[in-house]
């Protein structure tokens, strides 16, 4: 990466959905590329103005409309939301209402930025969260969105309709061409309330270029210029029809919000001699994390184990009266790069972030989680060998106890894990990123008026 010569015509203008996910990759790919000399702005939601102004080289852009969500408060946004049960039927909401309705609004926020004189006579490269669905009108050629290169970020699993997979939501392996094919079959039948509403949603936009297919969510994958997919090949099913733009390139580290450490951080966690193992688990940043799904069974099952337990909470809120065994400590948050350093052992839901951040520290892995894409990134873990999967959102206490214990024996686990840190060591995300800003900025403004059309 540092043999690369920054083109000072290039300006990257990076774009995310408002939620912790989607931020924390970009935002850490945005404080690497200002550190190279590329200007950046970055367009998200007002809850991220903060973090976003405080890296230096970026010009941050509040989300307009619709668009501007409070992660914090998606109950206010959506009351019923929550009542919807955490299975497939939650997803296809998601995917509408959360992605697909803030398009116009996305769309717009984008346009204004790309419309603005001081980008006239730049090479714009949009580098973007992948469900960042205002990009679509752009992509497919709309007459009413102006067109610049796309470079997409997949910081959640690749899930591209292929022969070689049975379809997202199952969580299965492959069965086979033919059975993988007509299960995908039925997937596109169980989503085509979904595509028809984004059929509608991009009606006014009169696209040249077709919807690719009618997969609301493989759209996302085949419409960008490049797609940089966040994991190592490892952490995904082998395909043999992987779209021609999709390239991994390991993952982004870093970013993580600063906050001071916990005062019992440095005795229990750095200073403690007396080799208990680590543990830590997460709820993720999910708002409605429930402890009890598998905060509360994991400090049970640690009682009595010869162990020291972090739980890094966020928004799971401690229960009243709640005793905490010795072994055990509470935060709110605190930087996975720091404790990674010194942690045997995570126990998940299953957020794909995490995931790959643990495996690329060589950290084996506890995982229990299946809203959202979690029962397909908790699947994918497994698959690698360095993690147990207990394929439920509410283990028992007997359930992560039996786990723990198998992995505190040993076993290959750890070694898998070291395995994955080896191949994460050998990607160099940023540098790949940079590579596919600099391949497309070359390729789509290399006519000499190409940048003031």
């Amino acid at each position: 990466m540092g043999s690369m010569g920054i083109d000072p015509d290039i300006h990257v203008v990076m774009a995310a959905v408002p939620a912790y996910g989607h931020v924390r990759p970009t935002r850490s790919l945005a404080q690497s590329l200002t550190k190279l000399g590329y200007p950046v702005t970055f367009i998200t939601g007002h809850t991220f103005r903060k973090s976003l102004e405080a890296i230096k080289g970026v010009d941050y852009v509040q989300l307009q409309g619709n668009a501007d969500l409070d992660p914090d408060r998606l109950d206010d946004y959506f009351p019923g939301r929550s009542k919807i049960p955490k299975d497939a039927m939650a997803f296809l909401w998601d995917l509408e209402h959360l992605f697909y309705d803030r398009l116009a609004a996305q769309q717009q926020t984008l346009d204004s930025v790309l419309g603005r004189p001081e980008l006239a006579h730049k090479k714009v490269v949009v580098v973007a969260d992948a469900v960042f669905t205002g990009l679509l009108p752009m992509l497919l050629d709309s007459p009413h969105a102006k067109r610049v290169p796309v470079v997409s970020l997949g910081h959640f699993p690749l899930l591209v309709v292929s022969k070689d997979t049975a379809p997202f939501g199952l969580a299965l392996p492959s069965q086979g061409e033919e059975k993988n094919m007509e299960l995908n079959a039925s997937v596109l039948q169980m989503m085509s309330g979904v595509y028809a509403a984004v059929e509608q949603i991009l009606a006014p936009y009169e696209c040249v270029k077709p919807i690719p297919n009618r997969h609301p969510v493989d759209i996302l994958y085949r419409t960008p210029d490049i797609y940089c997919q966040l994991c190592v090949p490892q952490l995904e099913p082998p395909r043999s029809d992987v779209p021609e733009n999709v390239r991994f390139v390991g993952t982004l580290l870093g970013a993580n919000e600063q906050r001071a450490s916990p005062e019992w951080f440095q005795s229990f966690v750095v200073d403690d001699n007396t080799e208990r193992p680590l543990v830590m688990v997460t709820s993720g940043t999910n708002t409605s994390m429930d402890p009890n799904e598998l905060i509360i069974p994991t400090i049970e099952a640690c009682r009595s184990l010869p162990v020291r337990l972090i739980i890094c909470a966020v928004h799971a809120h401690r229960p009243e009266d709640f005793v905490l065994p010795e072994n055990a400590r509470w935060a709110e948050w605190i930087p996975f790069e720091e404790l990674f350093k010194h942690t045997a052992l995570v126990v998940s839901n299953g957020g794909y972030g995490g995931i790959s951040q643990a495996l690329a520290a060589g950290i084996p892995m506890i995982l229990a989680g299946l809203s959202e894409d979690k029962a397909e990134t908790c699947a994918r873990g497994a698959m690698t060998g360095a993690a147990i999967n207990l394929k439920t959102q509410t283990p028992t206490v007997e359930q992560v106890h039996e786990a723990l214990e198998t992995m505190l024996k040993g076993g290959t686990f750890k070694q898998k894990a070291l395995e994955l840190k080896k191949a994460y060591a050998a990607h160099d995300a940023v540098g790949s990123i940079v590579e596919a800003v600099n391949e497309l900025a070359n390729k789509f403004y290399a006519a000499p008026s190409a940048v003031a059309n």
